[in-house]
């Protein structure tokens, strides 16, 4: 049986955009069974997007976010519905909370003088955590399940083009790490958690 596949312009860098993505998707009236939150930016010099907020933060996290808000009545539809959010692994080597324990907002979306590129990815992933955690003890009860996933560590992919530094480190290290995973296989855990059985 033939699939019919439709491409449609979303660019979480700008939140007007992911707006208008979500109500040119519920226009068409279709179910929604599965949303898969699979871009990410890495190793960006520091910038703004047109909204006031670090780049890597929005296109990793609040894009994200606020795609699934607005297209979270559709989900609760279709249920049984199910979210991916593919984090990473670096989320373990961050924190987003001040030394009294408190969520720091600075950490999020950081100036100029505060940013460092991989720190401001591991933090991003781990808002994406936090963000599937929460979503899921939210619309479980409605039929909606949302789980967070590590596709695999040094992946081949253009997610470190921005900085060859990071495409040196990635090669040598490549074979050294525990969660490589390889070429074949790396989109196989989004999938998995996307068709899995059961929450």
């Amino acid at each position: 049986h033939k699939a019919k596949v439709e491409a449609m312009t979303l660019d979480l860098a700008l939140l007007r955009s992911v707006q208008h993505f979500a109500q040119a998707f519920k226009a068409k009236n279709v179910s929604l069974h599965v949303l898969v939150c699979n871009a990410a930016a890495f190793a960006l010099p520091w910038s703004l997007t047109k909204d006031g907020l670090e780049t890597t933060f929005q296109v990793n996290h609040l894009g994200h976010f606020y795609l699934v808000q607005l297209l979270q009545d559709v989900l609760c539809r279709s249920a049984p519905a199910r979210v991916v959010v593919v984090s990473s692994e670096s989320h373990r080597f961050t924190d987003i909370n001040d030394s009294a324990g408190k969520l720091d907002f600075s950490r999020l979306s950081p100036s100029k003088n505060d940013y460092w590129a991989m720190l401001a990815y591991n933090r991003s992933k781990l808002c994406n955590i936090l963000f599937s955690n929460e979503l899921h003890r939210r619309l479980s009860p409605r039929g909606v399940t949302s789980n967070a996933v590590h596709p695999g560590n040094m992946l081949y992919s253009s997610l470190h083009r921005n900085w060859w530094v990071y495409t040196l480190l990635f090669t040598l290290a490549r074979p050294f790490t525990k969660s490589m995973v390889s070429e074949r296989l790396r989109h196989r855990r989004p999938i998995h958690c996307a068709f899995l059985k059961g929450p």
